[in-house]
């Protein structure tokens, strides 16, 4: 039965194998990434979520807890101040004997309690308001509308409690009522303490402070989670004392929540609500013990982005397997690892690594496509070297014709100057101008050498100028000026010949005044620059934008061909800029890299 299976596999189409075998590797996978990816988030999700729950009740709970130790400490303080003020009118009603304090006295020691009263309240600001009833029930508040309702006040449970206690703090529960409190709509949290004399221990009155349910919610309405329902408190009764949301305030909890809540100290677990919905509960005692801050967060929105996420991986992976079967359907196993082994040696050899011939392990259609290749790439790095061979053939000759050009004028001319001075009898002017033409043309062709130092260069640069002073002694001077440090690096010879002779033919001799060159070397940074200054007649705008064009003029062939041959050996980043107005003079500025030796990387 086996057998049979396998054979029918193996009769299968090269298409149907791949489907059969790739399918699975691709679906099983994926479904296995989906459940381990959604699980594994949901899990880390809760886990997170479960500890910042404890920490953002842990930090609630404190800063209630401070709440209300500061409306202790505030009536502990009011107690201390009434103390003294109570004594002083002991005092006084023993020393007059009259029963009865005069009213302007009387309303003194009114501004000076309530004034006691103001200030802790500015001090402890959690304090909404706060009542003082003496014993006469005279009442001291910190604000009028505290007035409103006295006599249900006086009769009231809260009001007896704390007359016959003993003068320790009392907790009353979170309550709506109509007697000192601000506004009756409003729920507040009241502490209330028989005010005794610290020397006599007899009754001096009693203080009511009042904290709004809003100074706790307040506290932690900022800091829940965006997928919680809201923190709230509820008490041992189960009734919801604060929440932010003001409908949940002093209604009772449903009996299941409520048991669950009760349950145990500290409550932090996954359940249900009674619509089933799950959700993750925590319930945290603080304060007084039968108090617990609780919050809500339903899971369904905790892990909404974990399923958004598990969405995108199920559609991902449904394009991929779509993909994947395509690509079975088309693509044969036989044919495809060979034609993607053609494929990245195709991107070696975009990548100009043509050197590596293609590996040929057959001799079916892949294999003969391998070697036609690798014949294909000899003939190109055969052709590759022999356009190189040619590109540096053809430079050569190009600076060759350059020199040519530059050379032969100079010769002629000084040839005629030789003449003229043998003629006039200048016998050894005309051996100076002799020594000086050949000094010239021994720098100029250098046993074939392009590259000179600038020592040489300026040599011959004298040389030249010696000439042209004999033929032009009225017509100009002038001065060199280059460092000795300079002297030792490279330049290519008759760099700064025909910039001077472009000065003098062009510049100084169509000026028809005396003039002066001077020719200047710096270095600048990793180059060398070298100028040729002269007061001259200076270019025109439209001879300068020629040159910036590369178009040639006869007045500015030197300055082009020199330009030309610096960019050939040292490359675009360097050669001629001229900086000129007309009628002034000129500066031609060579920038050159330094080194030395007979070449330079471009």
């Amino acid at each position: 039965m086996q057998t049979g299976k396998f054979k029918w596999f193996r009769n299968q189409r090269i298409q149907n194998k791949i489907i059969f075998v790739y399918l699975p590797l691709m679906v099983i996978p994926l479904v296995l990434l989906g459940l381990f990816s959604y699980t594994a988030n949901t899990n880390s999700i809760v886990s997170k979520t479960k500890k910042n729950m404890l920490d953002e009740s842990r930090l609630i709970t404190t800063r209630i807890d401070t709440i209300m130790s500061n409306a202790e400490s505030f009536a502990n303080i009011a107690m201390l101040d009434l103390n003294k003020e109570v004594k002083l009118k002991t005092l006084e009603l023993k020393a007059k004997n009259d029963g009865e304090l005069p009213m302007s006295e009387d309303h003194m020691l009114r501004n000076q309690i309530e004034n006691k009263l103001d200030f802790a309240q500015l001090i402890f600001r959690e304090v909404e308001s706060a009542v003082f009833i003496d014993r006469n029930q005279n009442m001291y508040t910190t604000d009028a509308r505290l007035m409103n309702g006295s006599t249900t006040g006086f009769t009231s449970d809260m009001f007896q409690k704390v007359e016959h206690s003993n003068g320790i703090m009392i907790w009353f529960p979170m309550q709506k009522r109509n007697f000192w409190v601000l506004d009756e709509g409003k729920p507040v949290l009241t502490v209330g303490k028989k005010i005794l004399d610290m020397e006599t221990m007899e009754t001096l009155g009693y203080l009511f402070v009042n904290i709004n349910e809003k100074t706790l919610s307040n506290v932690y309405n900022p800091v829940g989670p965006d997928l919680s329902t809201g923190y709230y408190i509820v008490d041992s009764r189960g009734t919801i004392i604060s929440s932010g949301d003001e409908k949940q305030v002093l209604k009772p909890l449903e009996s299941a929540r409520k048991k669950e809540i009760m349950s145990q100290d500290t409550v932090l677990e996954e359940t249900r609500k009674d619509n089933g919905e799950k959700i993750l509960l925590t319930a945290m005692p603080f304060g007084h013990s039968d108090w617990k801050l609780v919050d809500e967060i339903s899971l369904t929105d905790l892990t909404r982005e974990t399923r958004k996420v598990s969405r995108i991986i199920v559609i991902v992976g449904g394009l991929c397997f779509l993909l994947a079967l395509l690509g079975s359907i088309i693509l044969s196993g036989v044919i495809a690892a060979p034609i993607m082994a053609l494929a990245k040696h195709m991107n070696r050899i975009r990548d100009e690594n043509i050197d590596r011939p293609v590996e040929v392990k057959s001799r079916d259609e892949v294999g003969m496509l391998g070697a036609g290749l690798n014949m294909m790439l000899g003939r190109i790095n055969d052709l590759i070297m022999k356009v190189r061979d040619e590109q540096k053939l053809k430079r050569e000759y190009e600076l060759a014709l350059i020199q040519e050009q530059i050379k032969p004028h100079f010769f002629y001319n000084t040839l005629d100057l030789i003449y003229v001075l043998c003629k006039t009898g200048e016998s050894e002017e005309a051996g100076k101008a002799t020594k000086a033409l050949a000094d010239f043309y021994r720098v100029a062709l250098s046993n074939g050498k392009e590259i000179i130092t600038v020592r040489e260069e300026i040599q011959n640069l004298h040389s030249y100028l010696y000439i042209q002073t004999a033929r032009y002694s009225d017509l100009f001077d002038f001065r060199i000026d280059v460092p000795a440090e300079l002297m030792g690096y490279s330049i290519p010879k008759l760099t700064l010949q025909p910039l001077v002779e472009n000065a003098i033919y062009h510049g100084l001799k169509e000026k028809g005044s005396f003039g002066h060159i001077i020719i200047e070397g710096r270095q600048k940074e990793e180059a060398m620059e070298l100028k040729v200054i002269d007061n001259g007649i200076g270019f025109s705008p439209e001879q300068l934008e020629w040159f910036k064009k590369g178009k040639e003029g006869s007045e500015s062939f030197g300055l082009k061909s020199v330009d030309e041959r610096i960019r050939l050996y040292f490359g675009d980043r360097y050669g001629i800029r001229i900086h000129s107005t007309l009628g002034t003079g000129a500066e031609v500025t060579v920038m050159i890299p330094l080194s030395k030796g007979e070449t330079y990387n471009v």
